[in-house]
């Protein structure tokens, strides 16, 4: 694999970046590819997916940039696809709103697989491609899976719970008809607001309201961690999603 790759697919372009190579000489690579690649590409709107490397908002916003300055297309969104978020997502699918019942051999689970619950509940979450920008507001009357980030002055709306495939930094409202066991997940959580039933909490940032409260200390690292805002014991705190997340909520 070369530093930078282009593919084409039937409703986009997927983009495979190297993990490894430093971000100043990738992004001269990404202007370099889509600059050969002009004639190739034309002129269309599509979606990409950005596959190999995890990036921050200003490194996709770069990118972002790059590409429009080295060709005619139009990125309309974009989902970062990587090996956490496709655990992230067969975890919901599995453990989650879904609620398949399942055999775990830590619990001597003998329940069989309940192929009928499936197919009646396969339809209790929503896919929304595409990213919310400032100023825009989605309402949804089941869970809801976002690919794509939801961006300062955007607001999200569910009856169940909302599971954010790249940063939430609006606002977020889970479980809005009274649904306590619902929760929020992004995987760059930096919320002006959450909300989960009739609980409520801003960011830490703010100077008023209910705070969101970390459940466990965490190290400070540059590493991206991804969070799950929930209540507990009435009020909305946040935790690293995970195995523990799951475990503790009963998904597993």
């Amino acid at each position: 694999m070369g530093v930078v790759n282009l593919k084409g697919t039937g409703s986009g372009i997927i983009l495979e970046l190297d993990p490894k190579i430093s971000f100043d000489i990738l992004i001269k690579e990404v202007a370099t590819k889509f600059h050969d690649s002009r004639s190739f590409l034309g002129k269309a709107s599509m979606g990409m997916i950005i596959r190999g490397r995890i990036l921050y908002d200003r490194e996709e916003n770069e990118i972002l940039e790059v590409i429009s300055n080295n060709c005619d297309i139009n990125i309309t969104c974009v989902l970062r696809e990587d090996p956490e978020t496709d655990r992230i997502f067969a975890s919901y699918i599995q453990k989650a709103d879904l609620v398949v019942q399942e055999q775990t051999t830590e619990l001597n689970d003998e329940t069989a697989f309940d192929e009928a619950r499936l197919d009646e509940e396969k339809n209790l979450a929503v896919v929304h491609t595409g990213s919310l920008r400032s100023g825009q507001s989605i309402v949804f009357d089941k869970s809801v899976v976002v690919m794509g980030d939801i961006k300062p002055g955007a607001s999200i709306t569910s009856k169940g719970s909302i599971f954010i495939l790249g940063s939430l930094r609006g606002s977020a409202y889970a479980g809005s008809e009274g649904d306590e066991n619902a929760f929020i997940m992004a995987l760059e959580f930096d919320p002006l607001q959450v909300r989960i039933a009739n609980a409520i909490a801003i960011s830490p940032d703010s100077d008023k309201g209910p705070k969101i409260k970390m459940r466990k200390f965490m190290k400070t690292t540059s590493e991206k961690n991804t969070e799950v805002a929930y209540i507990l014991d009435g009020h909305i705190v946040k935790d690293t999603y995970g195995a523990a997340f799951l475990r503790d909520n009963r998904f597993i």
